[in-house]
């Protein structure tokens, strides 16, 4: 069995997360995070002990985050095929992702997504993924702009917004100079190695 809890807000994930728990409270529950292993190795898992008479619950935390494409095909249909329950509590993945995992039967829990700090049809808005501090609220507002505008396009408003953060900061050491710095070389690499502009930016704007 798979189930999915996704949501930036904690209190959402935290209610569904408890009301799943209630549900096999006489299951044996396991907690990982990604510091301990990763998706594939869930595999170890898929058959509980012969000694239990409940299946156990693996309950996961973030593992997904970044790492969506390590849940094949193959290995989602292992899960879902287990006795084993797997919860999978998350902050974000991508909408493709989750409605991927729909179709396949996973049951996901997903808080209705606030509206993007990125104004709708207003490239301007842009800029504001630059003096964000959470790094999710970041990657979303990212996502968001990515489906309107160019990357390119995206790129030049941020390049303007980050040299106009520099003149303020009078730091040569300071955030937006590194910011800048690495915002040039990753526009740099991927135009060299010829690799997607699209996700050389996003490592930029989640890293930094």
């Amino acid at each position: 069995m798979f189930t999915l809890v996704v949501a930036d807000t904690k209190s959402y994930r935290a209610s569904c997360v408890a009301t799943l728990l209630k549900q096999y409270a006489s299951s044996e529950v396991i907690v990982l995070d990604d510091t301990y292993m990763g998706v594939a190795e869930l595999e170890q898992y898929l058959y509980p002990s012969l000694f239990t008479l409940t299946a156990p619950l693996i309950h996961t935390r973030f593992i997904l985050d970044a790492k969506e494409k390590d849940l094949t095909p193959t290995l989602l249909k292992k899960l879902m095929a287990s006795p084993t329950i797997f919860l999978f509590e998350e902050l974000a993945l991508s909408k493709p992702f989750i409605t991927s995992l729909k179709k396949q039967g996973v049951e996901v829990y997903a808080e209705e997504k606030i509206k993007s700090s990125v104004e709708k049809n207003n490239l301007f808005g842009v800029t504001t993924l630059v003096t964000m501090q959470n790094k999710k609220d970041r990657w979303l507002a990212y996502q968001d702009a990515i489906t309107q505008y160019p990357v390119e396009a995206i790129l030049g408003m941020l390049y303007w917004k980050v040299r106009d953060m520099v003149l303020k900061e009078k730091d040569p050491k300071g955030q937006y100079h590194s910011l800048y710095t690495a915002l040039l070389e990753a526009h740099s690499t991927a135009w060299q190695e010829g690799t997607p502009l699209t996700l050389a930016i996003e490592k930029v704007i989640l890293l930094y």
